[in-house]
């Protein structure tokens, strides 16, 4: 038997940023701003608690740097969410999961079903109120490559989770 190690052309190989993708959920938008709001909120809280019980952080000078931090924090905080909400957005195709985030700093992740070992449907509290779901895929190798695709709307999620079992399941029968 001879041994046989062709090379690729690059250029010929299909691209994931050519995949037609689909943004996540527009509901999702409105769980990123309450926990926005809700982790701005516990901000202030804990700059009033450190003003009440620190004397020294009650001058005018001090005051105004921790307001004008907290506020550009804010400020900041929300614009960046707002922007990198834009920038999700996923794609199912036969033989992997594409999933784009980042705004600065984009990401393409492409996760191949043959690495899938499972594959779970989480929500939290303001996820739930929203109906909106995280698909995360478990691959073989460290926890660092596994797949959240985040913003699904929640019965889309558990359809795509049944999808992803059966096809990975599918396919293991036909590895043995």
């Amino acid at each position: 038997m001879e041994f046989l190690n062709n090379t690729v052309p690059v250029d010929q190989l299909p691209r994931a940023e050519d995949a037609e993708l689909r943004p996540i959920d527009r509901s999702y938008l409105k769980v990123l701003r309450w926990e926005w709001a809700l982790s701005v909120l516990f901000l202030l809280v804990v700059i009033l608690l450190l003003a009440i019980f620190i004397p020294s952080l009650r001058q005018p000078c001090w005051l105004g740097w921790l307001a004008g931090g907290w506020l550009l924090l804010t400020v900041t905080w929300f614009f960046l969410q707002e922007q990198l909400f834009r920038f999700r957005a996923y794609a199912v195709r036969e033989r992997d999961i594409i999933y784009r985030s980042g705004w600065i700093i984009r990401q393409v992740h492409t996760c191949p079903f043959n690495r899938v070992l499972h594959c779970t449907v989480t929500a939290g509290p303001l996820e739930r109120r929203f109906g909106i779901a995280t698909l995360i895929l478990y691959t073989a190798g460290p926890s660092a490559t596994d797949l959240h695709v985040r913003g699904l709307q929640e019965a889309g999620a558990h359809a795509l989770k049944e999808w992803i079992t059966k096809k990975i399941a599918d396919e293991s029968v036909y590895e043995q």
